[in-house]
């Protein structure tokens, strides 16, 4: 018999009044016949930008793309790329489309981030980039070492912030750290488009060719450079502007949730809480924790599955343990860290609709569990 799941780790959130605004929208958009790169693109880039902080959106149909653009458009080719292994199997597979090499590297246990240790033990004369992935919506606390370092070396800093719509520290937000932020519209994420990514930046230059990028090299008359079809439709614009008009209240939200399970999983044994920064501020795509070494985390994500709360990966098996990578690992790299805490770490629910009674039910779930 399968369980039913009560308590998803993930789930979008549409309003009665975001409903209501993309089916006017659809209505045009099939009326005018206009389906790609038409006026909802255009403004939903424009908030997008504005939200972030940055002078240009670009909008692709996805945040793989969005990675695989940005670094054809920093004219990065047959160079190595520092990724985490500790992300989505697409950050590296972005590096490989774009005719570079990934290098994974381990991750910090503190924030499940890439660390600086790590970037300084992975570094060489061939690498161009490093991805900075924003595991969870938390900005490393490190970021400020982690450009010092990258620009003492002319390393540049390319965005994953595909958790991150809304995290920023000192103020400044995601996507707009380095030379571009990289953002997803998946189902699970901040907000959706169904399918969709954004691409940040203050770079003119880099701007402009990304648009080329994403229409297959080109202006649609003229082309220049080799690529594909990366375009997104006017359809998931036109969720992603309804999405844009509730956003602020859904990682005010996401805030609240996490704030309740951080209170109430405090004093619980056996698990160790992610810590809090003053000056970063988390738009939650994710909460986790770690749970001891003397927990079997197997049977404890069972327990919970039984009561009908799915717990999540983020990411297991890492990417230095998938077969896709498998020719860029080497056996004298070190991912002690990664290995130590993917066996051990989980990912709570976290979605826009979740309510207190039902998180006070978790939790007392988790308790129970680890007895």
């Amino acid at each position: 018999m399968n369980t039913v799941i009560k308590y998803p780790r993930a789930k979008p959130y549409f309003s009665n009044e975001a409903k209501e605004k993309a089916v006017l929208y659809l209505k045009e958009i099939l009326e005018t016949g206009n389906l790609v790169q038409g006026k909802y693109v255009k403004d939903f880039e424009t908030r997008f930008a504005a939200f972030i902080g940055t002078r240009y959106a670009v909008a692709t149909n996805s945040c793989t793309s969005a990675l695989e653009i940005v670094i054809k458009s920093a004219s990065i080719k047959n160079k190595k790329i520092l990724v985490p292994s500790q992300t989505f199997v697409a950050t590296g597979n972005s590096v490989i489309s774009s005719g570079n090499i990934p290098v994974f590297i381990d991750m910090n246990e503190d924030t499940l981030c890439m660390s600086l240790k790590s970037i300084q033990k992975n570094m060489s004369k061939d690498v161009a980039a490093i991805i900075l992935v924003h595991i969870g919506g938390l900005i490393t606390p490190e970021y400020y070492d982690i450009k010092s370092f990258c620009d003492k070396h002319n390393i540049l800093i390319i965005e994953d912030s595909a958790h991150a719509i809304g995290s920023s520290i000192d103020n400044q937000k995601a996507g707009s750290l380095g030379i571009a932020g990289c953002f997803s519209f998946y189902p699970t994420k901040i907000m959706t488009t169904g399918e969709g990514g954004m691409i940040t930046t203050d770079s003119k230059e880099l701007a402009d060719l990304c648009r080329l990028y994403r229409n297959h090299g080109g202006d649609g008359q003229n082309f220049y450079y080799s690529s594909s079809n990366y375009r997104m439709t006017e359809v998931n614009a036109c969720i992603g502007l309804t999405q844009m008009d509730e956003l602020n209240s859904f990682i005010e939200n996401r805030n609240r949730i996490a704030s309740t399970y951080s209170r109430l999983l405090a004093d619980v044994k056996k698990i160790k809480m992610l810590p809090t920064y003053n000056n970063i501020f988390n738009c939650y795509w994710n909460i986790y924790f770690v749970l001891e070494s003397t927990v079997n985390r197997s049977i404890f994500v069972s327990k919970l599955l039984e009561s009908g709360i799915q717990t999540g990966d983020a990411y297991s098996p890492p990417c230095h343990k998938q077969e896709v990578f498998k020719k860029y690992i080497s056996s004298c790299q070190d991912f002690s860290v990664t290995n130590d805490i993917l066996q051990r770490h989980i990912s709570l629910p976290m979605y826009v609709e979740l309510k207190e009674d039902e998180i006070k039910f978790i939790v007392t779930k988790i308790k129970e569990a680890l007895k």
